[in-house]
């Protein structure tokens, strides 16, 4: 999975690129549309709660700013 900057984009998270199947692809679109939420917003969804299902602990943007490095 690669991982890009945002140079010149509306907005300043994070940018992931991933490549899928046609099938997963397919399935996206149908989610997304089902939804009426963009490609981009439905994948940042189910990847939010694919993380949670894991167990994994997601801390909010501010709370990650203000932990030391």
């Amino acid at each position: 999975m690669a991982m890009a900057t945002n140079d010149g984009m509306a907005t300043k998270k994070p940018q992931v690129t991933v490549y899928v199947t046609d099938e997963v692809n397919a399935a996206l679109d149908k989610a997304a549309g089902d939804e009426r939420r963009s490609r981009s917003q439905m994948a940042a969804l189910l990847i939010e709660e694919a993380l949670k299902a894991r167990g994994y602990e997601l801390t909010s943007e501010s709370e990650a700013k203000e932990e030391p490095s």
